[in-house]
This record gives structure tokens, sequence and C-alpha cells, in this order.
């Protein structure tokens, strides 16, 4: 009998990778299908206490747990979509009712929601420029100190949008070096976990220099990025 019967036997080396790359990626998968249920779970429990917050008559109410509901962002859940349209439908109805501070509060969270949720694209772009101009136009019809009363709301309406419309946000480019950054690095570490020990189980330096070189590269793209977004 030979050798290898007498130790069982053992797939080839690429298919355990193989059978790794897919117990990994099934990881992945659950955890990511796990992360989407909480978003979508909490941002459904959010839009349904906003609900009964505006059944109450609290329209203050109903627009924070919108303002949360929006916050809990996954592509294409419908709650955020929800969310988004009774933020907007709250600040009008406030507005029409000369209640600035919940028509304020309602327009400030439509752009909350949308800067904070913002990754390669920003969300809900238009809801966001809606908000914007309503948020200059009650600004420049708020009471005003008298050296300023000089100044016509246009005036000050356009100054307002202007302020709104900067982007300080960190800038794409620099974003998606660092997700490759990221991905670089892990990809080189990997490189080095599986193929700088032998079969013999000695390390050899010769084999793991890729991975150590494309892991530094990617480390530091990750540390510039970072530095530059």
């Amino acid at each position: 009998m030979s050798s290898s019967r007498s130790r069982g036997w053992l797939p080839p080396p690429n298919a355990r990778a193989v059978v790794a790359i897919c117990w990994a990626t099934a990881a992945v998968v659950l955890v990511v299908a796990a992360a989407t249920a909480r978003v979508v779970s909490s941002g459904e429990r959010e839009i349904a206490l906003s609900t009964a917050a505006l059944e109450a008559g609290d329209a203050h109410a109903a627009a924070e747990h919108a303002r949360r509901a929006a916050g809990w962002y996954a592509p294409g859940a419908p709650h955020v979509r929800v969310a988004y349209q009774r933020l907007l439908a709250l600040g009008t109805a406030a507005e029409g009712l000369g209640d600035r501070d919940t028509a304020l509060y309602a327009f400030r969270g439509v752009r909350t929601a949308a800067i904070e949720t913002r990754w390669l694209v920003t969300p809900h772009e238009d809801d966001r420029d809606k908000a914007d101009r309503a948020i200059a136009r009650l600004s420049a019809e708020a009471p005003r100190a008298p050296a300023l009363r000089t100044e016509p709301p246009a005036a000050i309406e356009r100054e307002q949008l202007e302020a709104l419309a900067r982007d300080e946000a960190p800038r794409t480019g620099w974003v998606v070096a660092l997700v490759a950054g990221a991905l670089t690095w892990a990809a080189g570490a990997i490189a080095v976990a599986r193929r700088a020990v032998g079969a013999t189980g000695i390390v050899s330096l010769r084999r793991a220099l890729p991975g150590l070189l494309t892991a530094g590269i990617g480390m530091a793209l990750w540390l510039l990025a970072i530095w530059q977004a």
C-alpha cells in the first residue's frame, strides 16, 4: 500500500483552493444578506413609527422617524423611497401652514440623508436638490436683523443655495482608490499566506515576495486615499 493511501486521500492543491474560495464566497454572501436584512427591517420599523406619529398629529416626530428610515439605506429598498417622499411632503405641508421650524427640519432631513448615504453616487440627488431649494427659500424668508433688511430676499436665497451646493464630501476618485487599495492589500496578504510556505513547511521569501509587493502597494494606495479623500 502506498504512503498516500496510508495517510488517506487528499484532494489536489487546486481543488482545495477552489473549495476554500467557495466557502469564502458563501460566507461573504451570508454576511451581506444578514446586513441587508438588518437595514431593511430597521428602515421599515422607522417608517411604521413615522406613520404612527403622523396619525397622532405629531409632524416633527413623523419627520424624525422618516429621516432615520432614509438613513437605513439599501439600493432599491422600498422604505427609502417612502422616507424621502414623506419628508418632502411633510416639509411642503409645514411650509404651507407657516410652520417654518418643522418645514426646515423635514427638508434638512432629506439633505442630511442624501449626504450621509452617498458613496460612488448620491442616492436621491433630485430630492436633495428640491430640499436645498426649499431650505434656501425658507432661509430667505426668515426674519432678519435690521442691518440685513436692505438685502433682497432673492439675493439671500441665491447665496443660501450656493452655500448648500458646495460639495465638501470626499472626492469620488479617491473613494474608489480607497476601496481599490484595501482590496489590493487583502489580495497581497492572501497571496503571501498561500504561497510563502512550501510543501516542506519552509517559508520562502522568494515565493512570498510578489504577495508582499502587492500588499505594500495596496497599503500605500489606501493610506494615500485616506489622506487625500
